[in-house]
């Protein structure tokens, strides 16, 4: 049976550490307590929000009116090439299991701070890789008929930052089996020191931040017109061969890096890292985000979109 607490801050169970109160909030370690928690939101008929690490969400200061279902379920297990993690792994675990079993070819995702789950359903991706590159299959659990089932990955409409399962909110991510292949691990393992430099040199890693709050520009956006952005800005030509313009860049060409509201900042390392200085609202989060979009749609007539999911609001 589930412990259901009241009350509970939420602020300490975010990276951004921000955030009132929850009405509701349980702790789920096994995907049966996952689902006690939601027939317990429906039976009280209130919302639930599964927060996982914490990483990428941001709180309102009133907290949240429902139940919050902190998920931490662990389980990994390897068969062959294939590995499967409950949705509640770190990705950062994730990988140091597959290596430890021989396998390689998801070690970009150790720039990931969040889990497997909220992986899954942002389709998360770092240092050139996404999940659907690696992503075989997904466990479900459908909350309007309690059934559990497997999609593969071909039928999560995965996009950038994008997947069925910010559509269909009824969708939880129970696990994922990931398809990797044998290879050097002694290179792979090279490979995490250079991406851990690189993270350190560029990212406020560290501080107390969501990780990216806008996602960057995809050229493939309806209303990017590539032909006239690059003919009115040249710079943007240095981005032709990634899938689109970073956000960071536009931030800081914008000359925001330092810019401050009250206890927040944006990262004088990276325009796309908003800090917690200590003691920051989510009122003054909500007014610099608002800031950054203002400038970046003057200079550039682009309109930066939140990659941070709003929790309470």
């Amino acid at each position: 049976m589930i412990s259901v607490e009241k009350g509970v801050r939420l602020a300490p169970h975010t990276y951004y550490n921000i955030g009132g109160l929850a009405d509701y909030f349980i702790e789920a370690k096994t995907n049966e307590e996952l689902c006690d928690g939601v027939r317990f939101s429906k039976d009280q008929s209130i919302p639930f929000f599964i927060l996982g690490a914490g990483s990428n969400v941001l709180v309102a200061d009133g907290g949240y009116r429902g139940l919050i279902i902190r998920l931490k379920t662990a389980e990994v297990t390897v068969s062959g090439e294939h590995v499967t993690a409950s949705a509640g792994v770190p990705m950062a675990l994730l990988v140091q299991r597959a290596l430890a079993a021989g396998l390689v070819g998801i070690e970009w995702a150790v720039g990931i701070p969040g889990t497997v789950g909220g992986s899954i359903r942002g389709n998360a991706g770092c240092f050139g890789g996404e999940v659907k590159d690696v992503l075989e299959r997904v466990e479900v659990y459908d909350t309007s008929s309690g059934d559990r089932r497997w999609l593969n990955a071909g039928e999560c409409d995965f996009g950038y930052r994008e997947s069925i399962f910010k559509k269909r909110k009824e969708l939880i991510v129970f696990s994922g089996e990931f398809r990797l292949h044998s290879g050097d691990t002694d290179s792979a393992r090279t490979r995490l020191k250079e991406y851990a430099a690189r993270r350190s040199a560029s990212q406020a890693i560290g501080s107390k931040s969501a990780g990216c709050i806008f996602k960057n520009i995809s050229w493939r956006r309806p209303d990017v017109n590539s032909d006239q952005l690059l003919a009115r800005f040249p710079s943007f030509r240095q981005f032709l061969d990634l899938p689109g313009i970073p956000a960071s860049y536009c931030i800081d060409a914008a000359n925001l890096k330092g810019t401050r509201v009250g206890h927040v900042q944006i990262s004088p390392k990276h325009g796309n890292y908003f800090v917690n200085l200590g003691g920051a609202t989510a009122e003054e989060v909500i007014i610099l985000i608002g800031i950054a979009k203002d400038h970046v749609r003057r200079k550039f007539g682009l309109l930066l979109e939140e990659e941070i999911q709003y929790v309470g609001f």
